[in-house]
């Protein structure tokens, strides 16, 4: 059975394309939160099927990535892979705390995308 993700990111663009290459890979996608509220909503209705979500730190309505990855942590067990343009060592040190798949910095490429789901799901 495909892993199931979660993909949260603000920019559309870049969320629909993501969606593609994971599909492409084989992966199945739950849904694309725009911000923490939206995500939640995701794991409230999905959470038991979700294995994973992809985090952007910054995200829409003023919402943070970090804070949105512990909710679903504590709430749900599913881990974040962060993959941001914003991973500065502060960042990274508070987002660490929610056992994170891994940090991929944007600008991206599908392999390192692909890559660290593969390792988390091995």
């Amino acid at each position: 059975m495909p892993c199931t993700i979660l993909i949260v990111e603000d920019e559309m663009l870049l969320a629909m394309d993501l969606e593609d290459v994971l599909v492409e890979a084989g992966y199945s996608v739950v849904g694309n939160a725009v911000d923490m509220h939206q995500a939640i909503a995701f794991a409230e209705r999905h959470g038991s099927l979700i294995d994973a979500a992809i985090m952007d730190v910054n995200l829409a309505r003023g919402t943070n990535g970090v804070e949105t990855a512990g909710r679903l942590r504590e709430g749900w067990n599913i881990p974040s892979l962060f993959v941001s343009g914003n991973l500065d060592e502060k960042t990274r040190a508070r987002a660490m705390q929610w056992e994170p798949i891994g940090f991929v910095g944007k600008p991206y490429s599908e392999r390192e995308v692909l890559s660290a789901l593969k390792a988390a799901f091995a």
